[in-house]
């Protein structure tokens, strides 16, 4: 990869950026395995370039990680690698905590204060990402000593604020936000770890044009959307999927003329921002990427 410093930042902090000092001598590691293997691919068979500006997150991701491997808790494993050999691969994962008082397996994330409002317990390529490593620690020679029984994220909010908690009473009491992951069956995530690496191996044989494309959720797309609005009001009466619904809203409620459509573009957010590969691929290319 090379890296660029279009804004001008701080020589020894792009220094720091540049000499993350990270190596993986396995053939995938498990935050690749479980991404789309369209980008893994193109960035294994390009020239990367990404500028420094674009990795203030990822360096504030490692400073995390390098202060837990301060933790002298009892009981604890911090930062350990393990590998697992399948179909000619070897597959690698590194954890960040391991208690073993409580049998948990916990992964460390600096984040958005949104993570907090999300649904779902955890993101389903976190969920995957846990399980996965959670299987490498179980087929590996170190099973015995390291059983697990639960897995967590821990997130630390960056931008969380003490002075909202007193505004806001449904926001974060402290800045620490813990999910929990569910398990998967062992056949269900051995399941998921073959297809994952014979996907990613498939996708290194053929030739960029042919990549299976990117899913929905691996381009982070934001479907287009229809509000009706009203003239002279800022937010939206409602928001619907198609410009059908909203024209059948506007009709069915008898709203006057004073009531409008707005279109809400779409996007391929993960596209669009924050591939660094979308010059090589042809499905952002076919989508009208620039």
């Amino acid at each position: 990869m090379k890296l660029t410093n279009n804004h001008n930042l701080p020589a020894p902090l792009v220094s720091a950026i540049s000499n993350d000092g990270y190596f993986n001598p396995c053939d995938i590691g498990t935050t690749t395995l479980i991404s789309s293997p369209r980008i893994s691919a193109l960035r294994w068979r390009n020239n990367i370039v990404e500028d420094a500006s674009d990795l203030i997150y990822p360096l504030l991701g490692q400073a995390l990680h390098a202060v837990l491997e301060r933790a002298k808790a009892p009981n604890c494993i911090m930062e350990w690698r393990f590998s697992n050999y399948i179909f000619d691969w070897w597959v690698s994962g590194q954890i960040d905590v391991y208690e073993g008082d409580i049998k948990t397996l916990s992964d460390y994330k600096l984040t958005s204060i949104w993570v907090s409002k999300m649904k779902e317990p955890a993101k389903p390529e976190h969920v995957a990402q846990m399980n996965v490593n959670k299987y490498l620690i179980e087929n590996s020679i170190y099973a015995d000593f390291v059983p697990i029984e639960n897995l967590q994220i821990v997130n630390i909010l960056r931008d969380w604020s003490k002075m909202q908690v007193i505004r806001d009473a449904k926001y974060p009491k402290k800045q620490i936000y813990i999910q929990h992951v569910p398990v998967w069956p062992k056949e269900v995530v051995e399941q998921y770890i073959f297809m994952r690496v014979l996907l990613h191996q498939e996708a290194r044989l053929i030739p960029s044009d042919e990549l299976i494309e990117c899913t929905p959720e691996e381009r982070w797309e934001k479907p287009t959307k229809y509000a009706v609005m009203k003239k002279g009001r800022k937010s939206a009466i409602r928001v619907l999927d198609s410009n059908e619904d909203a024209e059948r809203y506007i009709e069915h409620r008898g709203l006057d003329d004073k009531h409008y459509i707005n279109i809400r573009e779409g996007e391929s957010t993960r596209c669009e921002h924050y591939c660094s590969v979308n010059k090589f691929c042809n499905q952002y290319k076919k989508v009208g990427g620039e």
